[in-house]
């Protein structure tokens, strides 16, 4: 259930049945700041009722000429009306109150989403964002003047209003997107970042080493995988095993350890035969190659074959 404020006023005017009052003591318990929102919400409530229980209708001889019930109700109706007016009036001025004390406390923005759907962002520069549920993303009260920064965490779609003077850059935890106009999809979990290129031109790097960066254009995407530190390529119909590799190396490696790097990065397993080939040590360099490229070269170099399987690569 969605919670909002005539869902919250019909709890506090006990008009709701016995699951929606679980939802709201759900919703009150998942998160304080629900149950700030819902004190303040009270508040306010408790002072509007007081000032509308003095409600009557003018003449008292029509009252007794209209049945009790009917009576009764349409009283309800027009004090849980007036309440709930002058309620959202109120909350709307404290609103308002509320982002100005934010604003003047911090330089930063933040907005979360918690809602079940995209949340839409229109900047003043006039990019727009999609910001995914769970997502969040921080950004200055005003652009500095030589760049358009924002911080996401999860996922979320951009279209980016050009402007060639202010570079506009998306840093996540592990990596960093610089574009100037343009539009993109990306998406982070706890290890990997994903971008999708719509239109324009992109740039996309590891946060600590901008030198691992790789550029992309329209139908293209990239991953960074953070336990190997390194950024794949590739168009969007392409399967995993197509993807490129930007740069990857190995000094006196195990061939084992590299596989199981191979297989996590392009999803493909990848199994050795024998006791002896997973102990062989390799180094190498591999850059702006694909996964059979690859393990033809590693092939080449230790003198095995690569055998093709239904769920599987066997190197032997």
């Amino acid at each position: 259930m969605i919670m909002n404020t005539e869902i919250l006023t019909d709890y506090l005017n006990e008009q709701c049945n016995e699951y929606t009052k679980q939802k709201v003591v759900n919703w009150l318990e998942n998160d304080p700041k629900n149950k700030a929102y819902f004190e303040e919400l009270k508040f306010y409530w408790d002072t509007n009722s007081l000032a509308t229980e003095n409600l009557e209708f003018d003449s008292e001889k029509a009252l007794i000429k209209l049945k009790k019930k009917k009576t009764a109700l349409k009283q309800f109706h027009i004090r849980k009306l007036m309440r709930y007016a002058a309620l959202v009036a109120l909350l709307l001025a404290t609103s308002i109150t509320s982002i100005l004390m934010f604003n003047q406390n911090s330089n930063q923005i933040l907005v979360e989403n918690k809602d079940n759907i995209d949340k839409i962002l229109n900047l003043e520069d006039g990019t727009t964002i999609l910001l995914a549920q769970g997502g969040s993303i921080s950004y200055p009260k005003q652009f500095a003047a030589n760049e358009r920064l924002i911080q996401l965490t999860g996922e979320a779609f951009f279209k980016v209003a050009k402007d060639k003077s202010k570079p506009f850059i998306i840093t996540t935890s592990l990596t960093k997107t610089k574009v100037v106009g343009t539009s993109f999809r990306i998406s982070e979990d706890i290890s990997n970042t994903f971008i999708r290129v719509e239109s324009g031109i992109v740039e996309f790097m590891q946060i600590d080493d901008p030198g691992n960066k790789v550029r992309l254009v329209k139908g293209e995407m990239a991953k960074f995988v953070e336990k190997q530190n390194v950024v794949l390529k590739g168009k969007l119909e392409l399967h995993n095993d197509q993807f490129k590799i930007n740069h990857l190396a190995y000094q006196n490696e195990k061939l084992e350890s590299i596989c199981n790097d191979l297989t996590e990065l392009f999803n493909i397993k990848i199994r050795l035969e024998g006791d002896q080939i997973p102990q062989l040590l390799m180094t190498a360099t591999f850059a702006d190659q694909n996964l059979y490229n690859i393990l033809e070269s590693i092939s080449f170099s230790l003198d095995l074959e690569i055998e093709k399987k239904k769920d599987y690569i066997l190197l032997k």
